[in-house]
């Protein structure tokens, strides 16, 4: 895998750097100890972890450590932040940070990890794929907020069809860079109803990126459907808190959407490209810099019928600290 360095990514450590821009890297340390066993250069050089990357630096990755995997997943005791659990279903507010499931590279402290360590070894699969038990949606390792878990077999197909249909209610939270305006949209294919606008797009991974999705041609990939609303705009500072409404739920939808009509979100290494007019406001520019970490998407409210009684229900979960003080900035 190789990844040049652009303007927006100079000045990071190496290790900071490639735990935050490849999903499968889950930490710091898991940084440190590739790059000390020889599976990262930059510019063809071992660099140590605390090299300070440059524009036009060109890092490689060796990604064959990625291929071992362990035969399940095992339990682990993490805390959870539980906002309510029955014989069916485990609602939990995710923290930023914690990948939902093992997959290459990341075999443990995932949250399966976390909820086998809290219910047993009892959770609900689909086939063979005890990776992803008692999963049916996921968020984005550094995406924050509300998770349904299902804990039976009932609950994993019940709430599998719902979101394979899109009948569940999913809101997102997201500060952005760029202020939307009546006049945002001109060259788009958004549509404005009532006080929301939608936005459709095919949705597909991005050929010349391992890890990246991207706006495709029209008839390629999936549909992919979002209605978002301004709750504040800041023109000051060019940045705005805005309402995402799911209606379908692509891999990395929200961040490619946004970043596709112009509000890249604060704090996206992948998919942000920081506008000119926040980049010549250095004070501002400054504080984010040293103080966002992530990029600054929260699930905020998810809604399904319950699978067992059929009743509707629905959680809603506070911003994490971070995001309030991102919010705070913007507001201020």
């Amino acid at each position: 895998m190789k990844i040049r360095i652009i303007d927006e990514l100079q000045g990071q450590r190496l290790d900071v750097f490639l735990c935050r821009y490849v999903e499968s890297i889950p930490s710091r340390s898991f940084a440190k100890k590739i790059i000390e066993n020889a599976k990262v250069t930059v510019n063809n050089q071992i660099k140590k972890s605390s090299y300070i990357l440059c524009c036009d630096d060109e890092i490689n990755l060796d990604l064959g450590f990625l291929e071992e995997k362990p035969l399940v997943p095992q339990a682990e005791k993490i805390p959870l932040n539980i906002i309510y659990e029955d014989e069916h279903v485990l609602v939990i507010d995710k923290n930023a940070g914690m990948v939902v499931h093992p997959g290459a590279g990341v075999h443990t402290g995932t949250l399966v990890n976390a909820v086998l360590g809290h219910c047993g070894n009892t959770l609900p699969y689909f086939g063979d794929n005890q990776f992803r038990a008692g999963i049916v949606h996921r968020l984005d390792k550094d995406t924050s907020g509300v998770m349904v878990i299902a804990k039976s077999q009932l609950a994993l197909t019940e709430l599998s069809k719902q979101f394979a249909s899109h009948a569940q209610k999913r809101i997102y939270h997201a500060i952005t860079y760029q202020c939307l305006t009546e006049d945002s949209f001109k060259n788009k294919k958004v549509q404005k109803i009532e006080d929301e606008w939608k936005v459709m797009t095919s949705h597909g991974r991005d050929p010349n990126h391992r890890i990246k999705y991207k706006v495709l041609q029209e008839g390629e990939g999936k549909i992919a459907i979002l209605y978002i609303k301004p709750l504040f705009i800041n023109f000051e500072k060019n940045c705005q808190l805005v309402q995402c409404r799911l209606e379908t739920g692509r891999t990395h939808q929200i961040r490619v959407q946004m970043s596709y009509l112009g509000f890249p979100l604060m704090g996206d290494i992948l998919y942000g490209i920081i506008p000119q007019k926040n980049k010549n406001s250095t004070s501002w520019m400054k504080w984010s810099t040293n103080n966002i970490s992530r990029q600054m998407l929260h699930a905020k409210i998810l809604g399904f019928s319950h699978p067992e009684t059929k009743n509707y229900t629905e959680f809603e979960t506070d911003y994490p600290n971070d995001f309030k003080i991102a919010l705070h900035q913007i507001q201020n």
